[in-house]
């Protein structure tokens, strides 16, 4: 139900995508370190026990050679649970990429969410002045979705739902796929990016919180599918933001509260993302809108996320034993914290107060027997950027 992620990824592959255009026939004459990049498509870092989409990884050198380049891959962690497809990865030479898949072997191992990595194997034969540049992390979960008793009284409701509206809820229940569209801001022009499609799976399961009234879904995983998204987010204005959080003239207290809750950009970290509440009513009508707070403490109406990330933990571990404390000094950003609800979705939602024509758009949601969608913006407040449309689509188990 975690998302875990090993950071430094994505900076690496980045690096590895702007290294990788200095030569496409031989070396080259480049002389650094000849790195292998490895990166996930899609930014997919989480497998789950019973999914058949494999993580599929791409395999990228700095600079192509003269000769095959033969690399053989290992999983670490626990044993039974993952296999490598396409193994080993041949790239050949005057190329610089390959690509092979991690998939789940549905084996019903796990109880809990389990830490991997894929690396070169042991007995990897590198030619010279060739290394890998990191190892990769990913999380796989195991996904237990409970039978619904007919009986039951939640269950009574999505019947009365089927029957009032045609459409069978129950098909939206337990591990859902969602193909998600995210539509930026370009940070230099203000204009949106082009879109760009997110394909995930987000567990769904029937709130704790419906009543007699309506059915109410819970998003226990992945919620709308922007799990990734948000993280990076979260990353790109606290330890991945190297104009104000590192350097000379950065605020000491940046470099405090990473040191007090060892937080950085090589950290191994959970961030996870849930949201309840989500109402069915009458003639189709779905709330999934709440209240929250902005940055000032102000009460705002947005998509009411619920996260989870262990450097905020540790933070407010840090906060109550007194080994950190932010309210005695002065000079103290705001921002300095790892507090997911500082920093993303911080804004509310329900007017476009950039007053610009830009991705702000009224939040909505509709379901049918072929589909449930979601449109609304979220907003991190920490960037000088426009609202982030997002169009999350879910189509039904059969």
């Amino acid at each position: 139900m975690k998302k875990i992620l090993m950071l430094g990824c994505m900076l690496a592959a980045m690096a590895g995508f702007t290294a990788c255009e200095d030569d496409n026939t031989g070396n080259g004459g480049y002389e650094g370190i000849n790195y292998i990049y490895l990166s996930t498509q899609e930014g997919k870092t989480t497998l789950y026990e019973t999914d058949a989409d494999p993580i599929v990884v791409d395999v990228m050198l700095t600079a192509a050679l003269q000769e095959d380049l033969v690399l053989s891959f290992a999983i670490n962690g626990t044993e039974g649970v993952v296999s490598i497809e396409g193994n080993p990865v041949t790239i050949k030479a005057g190329e610089k990429t390959g690509t092979f898949n991690i998939v789940s072997n549905n084996a019903g191992v796990l109880e809990a969410s389990a830490n991997f990595t894929v690396a070169l194997a042991a007995d990897a034969d590198l030619p010279e002045n060739v290394e890998l540049k990191e190892a990769l992390a990913f999380v796989v979960t195991p996904v237990v979705v409970e039978e619904q008793d007919p009986t039951d009284e939640k269950t009574a409701l999505l019947n009365a739902y089927k029957e009032a509206t045609g459409i069978d809820l129950t098909k939206y229940i337990g591990l859902v796929n969602v193909s998600t569209v995210i539509t930026g801001t370009d940070p230099d022009s203000g204009e949106p990016l082009e879109p760009r499609t997110v394909n995930g799976k987000t567990l769904i399961e029937l709130s704790e919180s419906a009543t007699a009234e309506a059915p109410v879904l819970k998003m226990a995983t992945n919620a709308m599918g922007i799990e990734d998204y948000m993280y990076q987010i979260l990353r790109s204005v606290t330890v991945d933001n190297d104009d104000y959080w590192y350097g000379e003239y950065t605020m000491p207290c940046y470099d405090a509260l990473m040191t007090a809750i060892n937080w950085n950009k090589t950290s191994e970290e959970v961030f996870s993302m849930s949201l309840d509440g989500i109402t069915f009513g009458a003639e189709g009508a779905i709330e999934f809108l709440g209240q929250g707070l902005s940055q000032y403490e102000d009460e705002i109406t947005i998509v009411p996320f619920d996260y989870s990330f262990t450097a905020y933990d540790r933070e407010l571990a840090a906060i109550e034993s007194g080994e950190l404390d932010p309210s005695a000094d002065p000079e103290w950003m705001y921002d300095a914290t790892a507090n997911p609800y500082y920093h993303l979705n911080c804004d509310d939602i329900t007017e476009d107060w950039f007053e610009m024509e830009g991705n702000w758009i009224e939040a909505s949601a509709s379901v049918s027997e072929t589909a449930l969608t979601f449109t609304f913006c979220v907003y991190a407040c920490s960037l000088d950027y426009d609202y982030t449309r997002i169009v999350a689509t879910y189509t039904p188990n059969n």
